[in-house]
């Protein structure tokens, strides 16, 4: 925690940059006003293929519903006007298990969100909707999973296959259910994946993982041998790591570590992987608390996720987590996080290099510990981050994006 200093100078540094710079000065950090009404939360981004990017995230209305909407950036760094995706009364809205949007073909799009299955409080079902008009009509909602029991469904990832299919990871509970009716069945939560068309017909079914942690967000990414997933997994002993599985030929490989944390933890720490894919880099960022250690890690891969290299540690002070990572070419990685600085709670940025060197911190915004306070997300075009993240703090939870121009960060000195 030595020469804290340099950690709080960004952060006065862009606020004044905020504050005092003209139209005609590049700025480092640029707000972007948000098309999410009060009572918002659960951002989520997504960058299609061909440059567009998405803004999903849920409001809640004055009947108590809950409506998914989402909303496209606009060349002027002006989001779009929203459109509404679903709504429903009984949906299961949590700060860590959250909807997202995913583009595949030039016009599919596809959705998820959590629907209650029963009064338990985590029984609930994933829900995909499919749009073939980039969004102006969704068809009827559908369930992935196949196996009808009223148990837990979420910390879904989607991705591209195609222009025509859709691949789909979740966790999933239905072990618990067979579990009450077969005593030689383990009460183990399971990480399932299937594919879809755009009309959200299955394709194939795939069983990835029979053990993993009950609440940890999964990731997926494509590499140029396909895809590979990250998770957080759950060995006998309780050591709960990051893996990852690769989809070679239509079967997905034997789970292995990113690394051997080997972190020793009795319940899930709902902290999950983050991972970017760009040709053949990979890169993969998490969390741990190896030996009562909080840490933010980064490694990468040059062999498209086929094994990762020793993990980086960045210069954290003391992280909560909740990470993302995006690659910004083959050679470099963005990482933001949530940090802890003197009592503050902020979300952090860092550029780390394959060979180790890394950016100077960049502080974008203060945010709260609380669960309320969600996930950061972040996506990166052309050498800018765009952010997103749920302002807590008071009764109105409500959604902050911003934009960071990539060319402006300081590099380190270390």
């Amino acid at each position: 925690m030595k020469h804290l200093k340099k950690y709080l100078v960004p952060f006065y540094l862009i606020l004044l940059v905020l504050q005092s710079c003209d139209n005609d000065t590049k700025q480092l950090i640029t707000a972007i006003a948000s098309p999410a009404s009060e009572k918002s939360s659960e951002p989520n981004l997504h960058l299609s293929k061909d440059g567009q990017i998405y803004l999903t995230w849920i409001e809640v209305l004055p009947d108590t519903s809950s409506i998914l909407k989402f909303s496209t950036l606009n060349k002027n760094n002006s989001w779009s006007e929203p459109k509404s995706v679903a709504q429903g009364k009984n949906w299961f809205v949590n700060w860590a298990d959250f909807p997202g949007l995913t583009s595949f073909g030039n016009t599919n799009l596809a959705t998820h969100y959590l629907k209650k299955s029963a009064n338990g409080t985590y029984t609930y079902d994933v829900k995909l909707k499919f749009s073939k008009d980039g969004g102006n009509t969704w068809g009827k909602a559908i369930t992935p999973h196949t196996d009808n029991t009223q148990t837990e469904h979420g910390f879904v990832s989607k991705l591209a296959l195609d222009d025509q299919s859709l691949l789909s990871v979740w966790l999933d509970g239905r072990q618990y259910a067979y579990a009450e009716e077969n005593d030689s069945i383990a009460k183990e939560m399971t990480l399932r994946a299937a594919s879809f068309d755009p009309e959200g017909k299955l394709i194939h079914e795939y069983l990835i993982d029979e053990r993993v942690c009950d609440c940890c967000q999964t990731d997926m990414a494509m590499t140029n041998q396909g895809p590979i997933v990250v998770y957080r997994d759950r060995t006998e002993d309780e050591i709960r790591d990051i893996y990852y599985s690769r989809l070679i030929n239509n079967i997905w490989t034997h789970p292995q570590p990113v690394h051997d944390d080997n972190w020793n933890i009795a319940g899930c720490p709902v902290n999950g992987p983050s991972i970017s894919g760009y040709e053949n880099t990979v890169a993969v960022a998490w969390y741990t608390m190896q030996d009562d250690n909080p840490s933010v890690k980064l490694a990468f891969s040059n062999t498209n996720g086929d094994g990762f290299e020793k993990p980086i540690t960045l210069s954290n002070v003391f992280p909560i987590g909740r990470v993302d990572v995006e690659l910004i070419d083959e050679n470099s990685a963005l990482v933001t996080w949530v940090d802890t600085i003197e009592y503050e709670t902020i979300i952090q940025m860092q550029r780390i290099d394959k060979n180790g060197s890394k950016s100077e911190i960049l502080t974008l915004a203060k945010t709260s510990e609380s669960r309320s306070s969600g996930f950061p997300r972040m996506v990166v075009k052309d050498h800018t981050a765009y952010l997103a993240y749920t302002l807590s703090g008071n009764e109105n939870l409500s959604i902050k994006t911003l934009a960071v121009d990539l060319d402006l960060m300081t590099t380190s000195n270390n």
